[in-house]
């Protein structure tokens, strides 16, 4: 018998979704599980903003270029540890109002011994040093000025904006703005200049020494950026020692080496330690209503966001839960961990940052070691700045010589600071009661070294007083002295009552 197909008018669709059937069922499924980016944080390479192959000393490099420079500028604002650890190192080199003294040239003391440098010391003291044509150098005016154009132009907050951009980008400037000629041509105003505008560094081709700078202010020029010379800036280069190729004046940038660990404490702060105190209080998990309503579903739903517990009749309800929260204190670790990183790495002992050491002895030793390192080589560096760009044309001008003859003159103005004491009053007093007693210190020292300047004041004063005194008694004395020789009578030193003091009959002597 001849079989004949049975025809369906769907056959062909028929036929074709089983086909698809088949082959969905064959099919592999693929997995769904995408692996979440790491972030980013990689530094880029110091390059600098020049070719080294091209670098010269009329060509240098800068060792960080212009974004990098604005990484570092970027962690002092977002970041508080850098800037802690910046702001405490600028208060430690520079805490009080910048102060100064005059004294003797080095070449002026060479070769002399104690009792000849006390002269001049006291001469100079006294305003009676007078140069090689004897006349006089009038130092209490110079004085006078000094003191007049520091506080005009701000010098000590002034420093501050230049010690700060100076560790944050490793270099920095302060421009001088003068007066005219007509009105004395003395310093008007310190402009602090941003470092990120500092183009390029102009330096002599043969010394290498720095002759002045190249600086953008924004505004339109057809002849580029403005040219500053030397002796129109302070300038200051942090750890300037040329490590690249041609890389002298560019300085380094004290929040570099630290910058990754800044930026993982604000990655930290801003997006894991929020998601840690939100899952802080929350599981995660699964739950299975045990029903379709979705009435139901809805009201489990409301009570679950509102974390009370739930009174049900749903045999069927289950829940799977899951603890994913990560210990708070496991951050917090990681933070102190980098924090003393940014500290030993940017030169400040962890006391400053973490002050609850339990072994003060210890601290302060820590201490002691930093303020005779660390602290003392930052001070000594900004001496030498202040004393080429600042005091030394100050001084030219008043002795009426050039800048390059300061180095010969009799006198040199030397930037000074005031001591840091890391020990207690206790301490301080007791030290310098056994200086008294070995006739090294007097009241009115210790009463500095304690900060009690109104101490100080009120006993210099009697010293002085009780000196003015014994000194007119001299006089007298003298004078009475000499009255008893011319008239043949014996001298009867009288005491403090007025009385004669026995013994003290002085004879004229046989001519």
């Amino acid at each position: 018998m001849t079989s004949y197909p049975v025809y369906h008018p769907y056959g062909q669709e028929i036929e074709k979704v089983n086909k698809k059937i088949k082959e969905n069922n064959n099919k592999k499924e693929e997995s769904t599980f995408i692996a979440v980016s790491k972030r980013q944080q990689v530094r880029t390479p110091v390059t600098g903003n020049k070719s080294l192959a091209a670098s010269s000393m009329d060509n240098l490099v800068s060792v960080l270029k212009p974004d990098q420079l604005k990484q570092c500028g970027l962690a002092y604002i977002n970041n508080g540890i850098v800037r802690t650890i910046v702001d405490r190192s600028v208060y430690f080199i520079n805490p009080e109002r910048t102060d100064f003294v005059i004294e003797p040239n080095d070449e002026l003391t060479t070769g002399l011994d104690d009792e000849e440098i006390k002269k001049i010391e006291k001469q100079i003291e006294d305003d009676t040093l007078t140069d090689e044509n004897n006349q006089p150098l009038e130092l209490n005016k110079l004085r006078q000025k000094l003191t007049r154009i520091n506080k005009r132009v701000r010098l000590h907050s002034s420093l501050d904006k230049l010690l700060a951009s100076t560790l944050i980008f490793g270099r920095g400037a302060l421009k001088v703005v003068r007066f005219s000629d007509k009105d004395g041509g003395e310093p008007r105003a310190l402009k602090h200049l941003s470092s990120l505008r500092i183009k390029n560094i102009i330096a002599d081709e043969q010394t290498g020494q720095f002759k002045g700078l190249e600086y953008d202010d924004g505004k339109p020029t057809a002849t580029g950026p403005k040219k500053y010379k030397a002796e129109e800036l302070i300038p200051a280069f942090n750890d300037d020692y040329n490590v690249l190729d041609n890389s002298n004046f560019s300085g380094l940038s004290a929040v570099w080496p630290v910058l990754e660990a800044a930026n993982t404490i604000d990655v930290i702060l801003a997006e894991d330690m929020p998601e840690v105190a939100r899952q802080g209080w929350s599981k995660f998990g699964f739950l299975y209503a045990g029903t379709s309503k979705k009435a139901t579903i809805q009201k489990l739903k409301e009570e679950l966001e509102a974390g009370t517990f739930i009174v049900h009749n749903e045999q069927a309800l289950q829940a799977d839960v899951h603890d994913l929260s990560l210990d708070p204190m496991k951050l917090i670790n990681v933070i102190v961990g980098l924090a003393k990183h940014m500290s030993i790495g940017m030169n400040l002992p962890l006391f400053m940052l973490f002050e609850d050491t339990a072994n003060f002895a210890t601290a302060n030793q820590v201490m002691q070691v930093y303020k005779t390192g660390v602290l003392n080589r930052y001070r000594t560096w900004l001496q030498g700045i202040l004393e080429d760009y600042w005091y030394d044309p100050i001084l030219a001008d008043h002795l009426g010589i050039e800048l390059k003859d300061v180095i010969s003159a009799p006198i040199r103005i030397k930037a000074i600071f005031q001591d840091i004491n890391f020990e207690t009053r206790l301490d301080v007093i007791t030290a310098d009661e056994k200086l008294q007693n070995m006739m090294v210190f007097t009241n009115v020292d210790t009463a500095k070294d304690i900060d009690r300047k109104d101490i100080a004041n009120r006993l210099q004063l009697e010293q002085n007083e009780i000196n003015k005194a014994v000194f007119m008694q001299r006089n007298q004395d003298i004078a009475e002295q000499a009255a008893a020789n011319k008239q043949g009578k014996p001298f009867q030193k009288k005491d403090d009552s007025g009385g004669q003091q026995p013994g003290k009959q002085s004879k004229v002597p046989s001519k």
